[in-house]
């Protein structure tokens, strides 16, 4: 948690994801994304360049717009669970106003408007739609458990 020089780093999740460069390259990769951000989140924020570590441990640097296509691996087990708070990425133990902002957040990240402006593939803009489909149905499923029928 602490770098050698005494400053605090910050912390990561590591997840692989297999990458598919402009130029037909397929890797798998690690990519780091901090806590209660996601892969997509990555994409769409205002970086220029996504680092990424090989399974040896070098670090390779690429373009975002050099990049055809992200797909976390075993993301889909997370999915295939079908809970609810688990597709909007909030505890059980939320209250209806944190559920309803990380609803909110969850959405906006992959909405598909949003990605089709960014100009990537139409492969992001399908995935972005699925994902957007599944954030909703998450949500009015909570509020249908929790009585918010009126959001």
């Amino acid at each position: 948690m602490f770098e050698s020089g005494g400053g605090l780093k910050k912390a990561r999740n590591k997840y692989a994801v297999e990458v598919e460069l402009d130029d037909g390259r397929v890797q798998i990769l690690f990519i780091f994304v901090s806590p209660g951000t996601r892969v997509i989140d990555m994409l769409n924020d205002e970086r220029e360049f996504i680092p990424f570590e090989t399974s040896e441990g070098a670090i390779i640097i690429y373009r975002k717009s050099a990049l055809k296509r992200l797909n976390p691996l075993f993301a889909a087990e997370r999915l295939a669970s079908r809970d609810p708070y688990d597709i909007i990425d909030v505890s059980h133990k939320a209250s209806d106003q944190e559920v309803h902002e990380a609803y909110r957040k969850a959405v906006a990240s992959v909405h598909p408007d949003h990605i089709q402006a960014l100009g990537l593939p139409e492969e992001f803009i399908e995935l972005a739609t699925r994902r957007a489909m599944a954030i909703n149905d998450a949500y009015d499923r909570i509020k249908r458990d929790r009585g918010l029928n009126n959001r």
